[in-house]
């Protein structure tokens, strides 16, 4: 059936044309799963309708959840916040409600979402054409995926839009009248005028009391605490060693020439550009087109060194970091070690492997080996040399520090405690019939006048970005004409509004714009009531529970 996929793409030796792919051999398999631990053997995992969840079942969700964050993610380490666990009992709760509705998806309905994924995430896909086979070599194996776990994940994302389009119909419904209401509320323009406090403009006036800033430090020490630290010992395989290897591979690929050829007429004369952002001479850009290829077979070489390396490490019995130098000594690779690093610092000599930081953070004395961790120029293992414990600084160590953030906290106090009593005078004033102009000026305070905006404004010339917009918005449409707002506080100080008129949208705007904000307005509305509908039938379900139960989560 994929057939159809490779049938209209165009072999275009997609490691010469794709500048993020990283090598055209297979990457090491991962050391272990990710999520080892999120399943026990004889555990159990609970029912869902009415019958038992199964460890088979859980993992192979479980791994479409990882290859759903790889495909987020391609080019980096997922990311610490993202669930993939709570994503897992999510796909197994929607194939639960694809077989309920009897939803079947064909196989040429899954190659055209392949199709059109693959298309989405090439720059260098045309007429619809696609190295299907490309993305199969050098992204599923680089991950340690198979095509049938990759064509079981594209068809339920398939299954879940058809879901959506069953659960969602009366989602859809948005009459004329509710369209043009909700667009002309959107669009009418607030007239603001406004006086805004900075805590720059106090900082000169902070006294740096000794005594004041020591009871500061006292009362923020927490803010001080030095975080636990990881110091590894590492070894790495830098590209540039393989280059030899990697320019031999090149010269036996057949019609190199021709290859080269094709990858620079598909992706175009203006995606090859010099440092200076000027379009490369065509010689140039396929020298270019060449170097990326001999780049990305060196990286590929020494992933594979990594690879033999990691096996010999992990093969060593007693496991003990130690060992990582016996290894290493065997190979004539040099041991390095890293300064305390915490997991989101740059360390000198790893700014190339930052994913290797993440990993090493995690380490611990009975699995203290990282897998082979690529970076730009390089592949790393590390091995665990010690944590170090959190701990709390002198005073004297920070002193620079902890002056620097009393000076900025008491500068933003006096710029809220400005704003709160310029609040206080306008009401008094407006109460008293004055205008917001004059009041301002007796109170020696600046009035900005905002360009008009409305609900949909995007941006708004000369706001100070430290502002947020949508908080402006908020205040204005919140307010009266002829009101103001009280003091609205900002982590750099705080403004007050005064709305001087809501100007109505013009009717021509109206007429054009009106049948864009139906369909806005429907697909909101559908993402409303099927958000609505998974939240409860999940709960229903009775899979949330069991998400809070597998994350130790007591709360009902």
């Amino acid at each position: 059936m994929f057939g159809t996929i490779r049938k209209h793409q165009q072999w275009l030796w997609v490691v010469i044309i794709a500048a993020t792919i990283v090598s055209f051999v297979a990457f090491f398999n991962p050391a272990q799963n990710s999520l080892t631990g999120f399943f026990n053997g004889g555990a159990n995992y609970g029912r869902l309708d009415g019958k038992p969840i199964s460890q088979d079942a859980l993992r192979s969700f479980e791994r479409q959840a990882e290859l759903l964050a790889h495909l987020r993610f391609p080019e980096g380490s997922i990311p610490a916040g993202f669930d993939v666990t709570a994503l897992a009992y999510q796909r197994l709760f929607f194939d639960s409600k694809l077989k309920e509705y009897g939803i079947t998806v064909s196989d040429e309905a899954v190659a055209d979402w392949i199709r059109q994924y693959l298309m989405s995430q090439s720059r260098d896909a045309k007429n619809g054409q696609v190295n299907y086979d490309a993305f199969v070599d050098t992204f599923l194996k680089r991950f340690n995926f198979t095509e049938t776990e990759f064509h079981q994940f594209a068809r339920q994302e398939v299954g879940v839009q058809q879901l959506r389009q069953v659960v969602v119909v009366p989602g859809q419904l948005v009459t004329p009248r509710e369209a043009e209401e909700e667009f002309r509320h959107n669009n009418e323009q607030a007239i603001v005028s406004g006086v805004f406090f900075s805590a720059s403009n106090h900082v000169a006036a902070v006294n740096l009391n000794a005594g004041a800033i020591a009871q500061f430090f006292t009362n923020q020490m927490a803010n001080y605490r030095i975080p636990e630290r990881t110091v590894i010992s590492y070894v790495h395989w830098n590209a540039d060693q393989y280059r030899t290897n990697a320019e031999a591979a090149l010269t036996k690929v057949p019609d190199l020439a021709a290859r080269v050829e094709a990858a620079y007429q598909q992706r175009g004369a203006d995606a090859f550009r010099d440092k200076d952002g000027n379009v490369m001479a065509k010689p140039a850009a396929l020298l270019s087109i060449r170097q990326q290829a001999v780049d990305s077979q060196a990286l590929g070489e020494a992933a594979r060194a990594a690879r033999d390396f990691a096996n010999e490490l992990y093969a060593l019995e007693p496991v003990k970091p130690e060992n990582l130098a016996t290894v290493a000594a065997k190979y004539g690779l040099a041991v390095q070690q890293s300064q305390p690093f915490s997991e989101s610092e740059r360390v000198a000599g790893l700014e190339d492997a930052p994913a290797l930081l993440r990993e090493a953070a995690r380490l611990t004395p009975d699995q203290p080996f990282t897998k082979p961790v690529e970076g730009t120029h390089a592949v790393y293992l590390g091995a665990l040399q010690r944590h170090l414990p959190s701990e709390l600084p002198t005073l004297d160590s920070v002193r620079a520090r902890v002056t620097a953030d009393y000076r900025r906290v008491k500068s933003i106090e006096a710029a809220h405690a400005a704003g709160e009593a310029f609040a206080t005078a306008i009401s008094a004033a407006l109460a008293q019939g004055k205008t917001f102009d004059a009041t301002a000026v007796a109170q020696n305070a600046k009035v900005v006048e905002l360009a008009p905006f409305s609900l949909v404004t995007q941006s708004l010339p000369g706001l100070d970005p430290r502002v947020g917009l949508a908080v402006i918005k908020d205040t204005a449409f919140n307010l009266k004409p002829g009101a103001a707002s009280r003091f609205i506080q900002t982590p750099d100080g705080g403004f007050v509004l005064f709305l001087k008129e809501r100007r109505p949208v013009d009717a021509a705007l109206v007429k054009a714009g009106l049948h864009g904000s139906m369909e806005e307005q429907r697909q909101q509305r559908k993402e409303e009531a099927f958000s609505a509908w998974y939240q409860a039938e999940f709960k229903k379900s009775g899979l949330e529970a069991l998400l809070k139960q597998r994350k130790g989560d007591p709360s009902p």
